[in-house]
């Protein structure tokens, strides 16, 4: 990447941090948003132009600066901008309008903008974090440590990079569970406040530490592990993509068009029942444990 190209993204991502810093309820001043940047207060405030061009709404109380929802939370109307049906409807209104003229042609030009730019920006904000999540997936697959890079902590108010073990995602893909290495400890964090990613060279050194709450793999959970590879049909892959999101740090696709699940599951049960509800889709290619117990229950009459 050219050093044009470094800058240039290196501006995409403080403001995806600026939009971090500015969500929930209690607001930051701008010095302290300034220092947290790494930037100057005039900036601040352009970025802060910026994102209400793009939609969003920056509110002050107090002396304090905050976002007061984030695109996706309200419709689009409470970011005073329109969902693409309506600018179609709007757009198509003042066209009728007869001949072109100035204020006619700027408002269609703003209608585009401004549609186009929250879309691209929404986008943006949901791939960067995509992006993470796949980076965190690759180093549980691999037992890595990574660097979660500029981690906001609400709770301390500061921005650091944390050296961690990650252990598995929440339900819902917006936390991670990992090991501090610095604070020795499981703890959970939010991935929108991450900065970036970085994974580490480093494996796991501390994996008779890691602990997650109650969070099933297959609908089981246990401090058992039974190491399984399987290889899916496309129509297996995308069942267990939708049936049992958890498992997506396992799963991977390998030339285009094979598909597979590798990990350790706490127990067999769960997994092996996906596998006998699917005849013919999947393949076990190691795991003698969950080979074994498909065969006690082939004797049985179920496979």
């Amino acid at each position: 990447m050219s050093k044009s190209g470094q800058i240039e993204q290196q501006k995409i991502l403080r403001v995806f941090k600026l939009i971090n810093l500015l969500q929930g309820t209690i607001g930051k001043p701008v010095h302290r948003l300034a220092e947290l940047l790494e930037t100057d207060e005039r900036t601040i405030y352009r970025y802060f132009k910026l994102l209400e061009a793009l939609g969003f709404e920056v509110i002050k109380e107090f002396s304090k600066y905050k976002i007061k929802d984030r695109p996706g939370n309200q419709p689009a109307m409470a970011y005073s901008t329109f969902s693409q049906e309506e600018s179609q409807w709007l757009k198509g209104l003042i066209e009728s309008q007869g001949k072109a003229n100035l204020l006619r042609d700027s408002l269609l030009q703003k209608l585009q903008l401004r549609s186009e730019v929250k879309q691209g920006t929404e986008q943006l904000f949901k791939a960067n974090l995509g992006r993470f999540v796949d980076q965190i997936g690759q180093g549980i697959s691999g037992k890595k440590q990574i660097w979660l890079k500029d981690y906001y902590s609400l709770s301390s108010d500061t921005v650091s990079d944390r050296l961690v073990e990650p252990v598995g995602f929440s339900t819902d893909y917006e936390n991670i569970h990992a090991f501090e290495l610095e604070s020795k400890s499981m703890k959970m964090f939010k991935i929108e406040r991450i900065g970036d990613v970085v994974i580490s060279l480093e494996p796991w050194k501390n994996e008779a530490k890691h602990e997650l709450p109650e969070q099933a793999l297959f609908g089981f959970t246990g401090k058992r592990k039974f190491a399984v590879k399987l290889k899916l049909s496309k129509k297996a892959y995308q069942l267990m993509l939708e049936e049992h999101p958890n498992a997506l740090p396992f799963m991977s696709i390998k030339n285009r068009n094979q598909y597979y699940f590798q990990g350790e599951i706490p127990q067999l049960p769960g997994l092996a029942r996906f596998i006998l509800g699917l005849p013919g889709e999947i393949k076990v290619e190691e795991g003698e444990e969950m080979k074994a117990y498909l065969k006690e229950q082939a004797a049985k009459g179920f496979y």
